[in-house]
């Protein structure tokens, strides 16, 4: 162990939360809260941080997945609560049937997407949710686990933006304890949800293992700060990427888009997996374990595995002088002995069997590999 002796909690100061909520001035929030500590500590911070600072109060949301019998009082509560500080508040429920299994998941899924709809109905343009530095290693830990790359290690990002609206998490920076003292300090009440200690949840299992991990100095403080490093480190090689393709694409035709395959090829195989990954999903965003980013993760599902299988796929032809094909993320893949890379969406079966145009115009048999992806965006 370290020796090191945890200090007691303290409370978030207005200090503390006029520095983190600069990212909300001039904006028009919907806050998501559940009810618990982290969520309630955080309406009354931002509500406060708005009155001193002249900015639009906050509109609250609160999902009732109808999951427990508690579930409605739990909402009213949230509601009562945000009306107690003088904001506005509204139920969500999420209705019909239940998926009887990946509840957790599914039940996140609903959520953001409540909210994300709400908060357009309402003319929000931010999306605000109370992921503490707590959540944050728990989402690294599972992430880890589960074999995500640099972009699933580098977690929960505290802006991002999907559907149209932004999404903050603020308090990305502060511990579950600290608002927790917080809320104790002002006296506002909080839920304690069960399905935070049910251990069917792999999240709640790797809260288990944390304190363990801090016993021995790794706790949810050094595991944030690791996600931020490996954050910069991430957005460094997209942009590193993105200029390699800028060197290395040709125009596209009606048919797909070109790279010049071995130009990229001179570039570190990193570079070249995530160039490759750009051209078939977009940027690579919120990919791993965790799924608190499923409100920005991609529409493609393509596995890094695959990816970098793939790219290897590729190298290791056009070091032999030899031509390739591959079908990935709902596109064919040809490249040709001079190294031009061909790409475009995989067209209509036949006989278990597609016909593809590569580069040089001709026409090749490509195996079926099964049911089709979704199509990519292909540049413009």
């Amino acid at each position: 162990m370290d020796g090191r002796t945890p200090q007691p909690a303290v409370p978030v100061s207005p200090d503390e939360a006029d520095a983190t909520f600069t990212m909300l001035a001039g904006r028009r929030v919907l806050l998501g809260v559940s009810g618990g500590p982290d969520s309630v500590a955080l309406m009354g911070l931002i509500a406060g941080w708005a009155r001193r600072h002249g900015q639009t109060l906050p509109t609250v949301a609160v999902v009732d997945h109808g999951l427990r019998p508690a579930s409605a009082d739990e909402a009213a509560f949230v509601v009562a609560s945000a009306e107690a500080l003088g904001l506005a508040a509204a139920i969500l429920p999420w209705t019909g049937p239940k998926p009887a299994s990946a509840l957790q998941d599914n039940a996140r899924r609903a959520r953001y997407r409540l909210l994300a709809a709400h908060a357009r109905a309402i003319g929000a343009d931010m999306l605000v949710t109370a992921h503490t530095e707590d959540d944050q290693a728990e989402t690294l830990m599972m992430r880890l686990a589960s074999g995500s790359g640099l972009t699933g290690l580098a977690g929960m990002r505290q802006q991002t933006r999907s559907a149209g609206i932004a999404h903050a998490r603020p308090a990305l920076g502060w511990s579950k304890a600290s608002l927790i003292a917080t809320c104790r300090q002002h006296g506002w009440g909080w839920i304690n949800d069960p399905s935070n200690a049910d251990h069917r949840f792999a999240r709640v299992r790797w809260r288990g293992v944390l304190p363990v991990l801090a016993a021995e100095g790794l706790d949810a403080g050094r595991l944030g700060l690791l996600a931020r490093r490996l954050a910069a480190a991430d957005e460094a090689l997209d942009e590193i990427a993105e200029r390699a393709l800028e060197a290395c694409c040709m125009p596209p035709d009606k048919a797909g888009w070109h790279i010049d395959f071995r130009r990229l090829a001179g570039y570190p195989s990193a570079i070249v997996i995530r160039a490759l990954g750009r051209m078939l999903i977009g940027p690579m965003v919120g990919q791993g374990a965790g799924g608190e980013e499923s409100i920005t993760a991609p529409a493609s599902g393509i596995r890094l595995q695959r990816l970098e299988a793939c790219a290897e796929a590729l190298l290791d032809a056009l070091r032999s002088g030899r031509a390739v094909r591959r079908t990935l993320g709902g596109q064919i893949l040809a490249l040709d002995r001079h190294g031009l890379l061909f790409g475009q969406p995989e067209g209509l079966r036949r006989r278990g069997a597609r016909r593809v145009r590569t580069g040089d115009g001709a026409g090749h048999e490509v195996a079926d590999s099964g049911t089709q992806p979704a199509r990519s965006q292909l540049p413009r």
